[in-house]
């Protein structure tokens, strides 16, 4: 039972707003018919929901109250078109309204659940301090990413980076430095990526760099921007701060995330094994790390 109702939700997950109204509007015209053609004795009420729940769930509040009073006013047409008799004309307006606040209450609980759930993953997902990924959220979309370049044969880029002597900024100057830096290096990464690249700091200070669809020298001059946007972020925190980076370019993207993740770290422990403050690049095709 679990599957299909996840198969919908999939699908109606990648529809427009404008595509679910009027999946909602034509949803609430088909119930009005069955509710005229049943006859007033017979109520199906209860249907109108449906159409109510899934644009307040998948459109948004507005458009969730919107169905609701197409429903109640649907609902109104279809029982007085029945033929149903009423002792006062103020009755069936009554029970429109009754029915209008129903629909309302029920959609805008479904679209406040919808927001609260939305809030959660977004905050289970982004790391508070940088606004980057975090770990948990960079797992799911590299797992993404490899399955894309894996099916499309792509080549994809790893670029893990980590401020040298983190600690020694935090005792000289002070944690708050120390978080300063953070956000600096999170806001040069961000600075150099493209709509489809994703940064994430995987805990302390570490990040990394996804770069999909991109092979070794495109991944070298990404990184060269990137390794002068990181040295004036953090000179800016203070004197001489840098950092050490290891890039990876997989032509045969793993399978595992984790596998990746390994792969590029171990690049990036070759660059402060070198020094630091320098870029070490490989690919899987050679696995020989390759200094700049």
């Amino acid at each position: 039972m679990r599957a299909p109702i996840v198969a919908l939700d999939r699908i109606l997950t990648r529809l427009s707003r404008g595509q679910i109204l009027i999946l909602c509007v034509t949803g609430v015209a088909v119930i009005a018919a069955v509710d005229y053609l049943t006859g007033y004795e017979i109520s199906v009420s209860l249907f109108y929901l449906v159409p109510v729940a899934m644009a307040a769930w998948y459109a948004g509040k507005r458009p969730g109250i919107a169905i609701a009073a197409l429903s109640s006013l649907s609902w109104f047409a279809a029982d007085l078109g029945a033929g149903n008799q009423y002792l006062y004309w103020t009755l069936p307006v009554w029970n429109a309204l009754i029915r209008l606040g129903f629909f309302l209450v029920n959609g805008i609980l479904v679209a406040m659940l919808r927001q609260a759930l939305l809030d959660q993953q977004q905050r289970a997902s982004t790391d508070p301090l940088t606004g980057a990924f975090s770990r948990r959220g960079f797992q799911e979309r590299l797992q993404h990413d490899l399955q894309i370049a894996r099916r499309n044969r792509l080549p994809l880029t790893l670029a893990l980076l980590d401020i040298d002597n983190f600690k020694t900024l935090n005792d000289t100057y002070g944690h708050a430095k120390g978080d300063q830096a953070l956000a600096s290096a999170a806001k040069a990464l961000r600075n150099v990526t493209r709509a489809m690249d994703s940064v994430a700091r995987l805990g302390g200070d570490e990040f990394v760099l996804v770069l999909p669809e991109t092979d070794r020298p495109g991944a070298e001059e990404i990184v060269s921007r990137l390794s002068d946007e990181l040295h004036r972020a953090l000179e800016s925190v203070a004197p001489g701060v840098t950092c050490s980076i290891g890039v990876m370019t997989f032509l045969h993207a793993p399978e595992s995330a984790d596998a990746a993740v390994a792969a590029t770290d171990s690049l990036m422990y070759e660059a402060k094994r070198r020094g630091k403050n320098t870029v070490t690049y490989a690919s899987d095709s050679s696995r020989l790390p390759d200094p700049e």
